[in-house]
């Protein structure tokens, strides 16, 4: 079940989607089309940017996708 996290004023990402339940984020990023999946990301943070979408989505991806070095994996 991905729920949408609200990217529509970021300039880093298309488009944002999070499953809270097993921790992985699908991120598209404006600078290619491929979708790329993030595992192991924070369940407290996927629904706190669910619930309140964050300030910047740019920041909130390097906070817990990149800079946590979770698993990065293109979807096709």
């Amino acid at each position: 079940m991905l729920l949408p996290i609200d990217s529509k004023y970021s300039s880093c990402a298309r488009k944002v989607s999070a499953n809270p339940f097993t921790g992985s984020v699908c991120v598209t990023f404006t600078s290619g089309p491929k979708p790329y999946r993030f595992e192991g990301v924070s369940r407290r943070a996927i629904l706190a940017a669910v619930a309140l979408p964050p300030i910047s989505v740019g920041q909130w991806i390097n906070r817990h996708c990149l800079q946590t070095h979770r698993t990065l994996d293109p979807l096709y």
